[in-house]
């Protein structure tokens, strides 16, 4: 009678310890074999009865097996993107921005500001410019969908310009150009890129009797990309031009394989589509590293641009009021841009930020035909440390020379002339600042023009720039 109750006593035991098991450690996979037992348990019953036999199997059951070993941590389920070809995630953005970026341009007294936010494999981008100067005030909203091959972008704007209140024809009425684009990219691998863009501006003048008054610009461009694909003017060639960020300098700038970068764009306006123009615009650019030690570095950039076709305004345009005075001044002379029916914005342009330095933006330094070369020498003054100044880290800064050559002109023969020929030179210093989750770029430069022809308005020189990025 004891050893029948000890049996029993012992079952109980191992039936609650097979059941608190599962608890306290993970179940093990399903067993192969449907006919195998459960696992003994690991932890027999403390102080059992000295003289309580270990139970006996059931006729009709097999031999306990040994146990598998416990099976490996599952690893923790995080929410996975969409999966991308390697081309197409190599274009997504650098940085996943929730607080807005900066960027500062002196003395044209423009500031921009970006709000974007990447959710899963959907960028969406705000943007404001504001130069305070002049009062002109731009706004961009961008929608970017970065799909398995390809991304595309659908991007509106609206932007308002006032002319420059040092400038003679300060009086002249606001432009304002407002649109939308489709923006297509198909990147082959990680460094080579097509784009297809289709775009629409509505132009309109506060002078209605501008040429270019209350038409549409609709066009299309096909362009291709090698290596430097975050460049913003290269991005600008062959996608959208408003709204980027234009840096002085290049030595915070990634450049494609080899060190070397490319882009070029065919873009042809669809005046029988419904736009009011007509003209076949070719552009393209070349971006090289050279080393000269293991700091020390020049960017060279090569620029060209040419209208293929273009319509000319025949009669052309009447003598027009100005001055804002009331008056026709007859000896006045008409621009000669305005002999062709191309959209102001569309002409290239010889001076700037995007070109030689020491040269206004203004209408006198614009053509049909453009080219220009630009050199800048970088050598570290100091790099990688951590000069705390204030609040602010200090940990690169470059000393820069600077040396840029190019012309402009409605004839092709014109930019082999040595008279339209524009040199000028420079010094400057880029640097690389941190303040907390921020990284500061700064950079100064101050060029003058050796030589230009009559007609080419110099500049005072200076042109600040800084941007932050997040």
């Amino acid at each position: 009678m004891k050893t029948l109750l000890a049996a029993v006593l012992t079952a109980i035991l191992t039936s609650a310890a097979l059941a608190q098991t599962p608890e306290q450690t993970p179940p093990p996979p399903p067993p192969a074999d449907e006919t195998q037992t459960q696992k003994p348990p690991e932890n027999p019953p403390a102080n059992p009865p000295a003289e309580t036999p270990q139970p006996q199997p059931a006729p009709e059951q097999q031999p306990p097996q040994p146990a598998p070993p416990p099976p490996p941590p599952a690893p923790a389920q995080t929410q996975s993107p969409t999966v991308l070809s390697d081309a197409a995630s190599g274009t997504y953005e650098r940085r996943d921005q929730s607080l807005p970026s900066i960027n500062l341009y002196l003395p044209e007294g423009q500031a921009s500001v970006r709000l974007r936010k990447l959710i899963k494999n959907v960028l969406f981008e705000s943007q404001i410019d504001y130069e305070f100067v002049n009062g002109d005030i731009s706004t961009f909203l961008r929608y970017k969908y970065y799909a398995r091959n390809f991304t595309y972008r659908l991007s509106v704007f609206d932007s308002i310009d006032f002319p420059d209140i040092t400038s003679s024809d300060s009086t002249r009425e606001f432009e304002r150009v407002r649109g939308g684009l489709l923006l297509l990219g198909f990147p082959r691998d990680y460094n080579n890129r097509w784009f297809f863009l289709l775009q629409d501006d509505s132009l309109s003048f506060g002078d209605v009797n501008r040429p270019d008054n209350r038409k549409n610009n609709l066009y299309t461009k096909v362009g291709y990309q090698y290596g430097t694909q975050f460049d913003e003017r290269m991005n600008a060639i062959v996608g959208e031009q408003r709204g980027r960020i234009t840096p002085v300098l290049t030595a915070f700038r990634e450049i494609g394989p080899q060190k070397t970068g490319i882009a070029a764009a065919v873009t042809q306006s669809a005046g029988t589509l419904g736009g009011d123009y007509t003209y076949t615009r070719f552009e393209a650019e070349g971006l090289r590293r050279f080393d000269l030690t293991s700091t020390s570095f020049v960017f060279s950039r090569l620029h060209v641009g040419s209208f293929l076709a273009r319509d000319e305004i025949n009669p052309p345009p009447a003598p027009r009021d100005r001055n804002g005075d009331g008056k026709i001044d007859e000896t006045d002379v008409t621009p000669q841009w305005e002999f062709f029916d191309i959209p102001q914005s569309e002409f290239f342009r010889l001076g700037g930020r995007e070109a030689l330095k020491s040269i206004k933006t203004n209408d006198d330094s614009i053509g049909t035909h453009e080219v220009h070369l630009t050199n800048e020498l970088f050598f570290p003054i100091f790099r990688n440390r951590d000069y705390r100044v204030g609040p602010l880290y200090w940990n690169t800064l470059y000393g820069i020379g600077y040396v840029g050559a190019g012309t402009v002109g409605f004839k092709v023969n014109e930019l082999v002339k040595t008279s339209r020929l524009v040199v000028d030179a420079g010094i400057g210093t880029e640097s690389a600042i941190t303040f907390r989750d921020y990284d500061i770029y700064f950079s100064v430069i101050y060029a003058r023009a050796l030589r230009k022809p009559d007609g080419i308005d110099e500049g005072n020189g200076f042109r600040f720039s800084i941007r932050t990025v997040r």
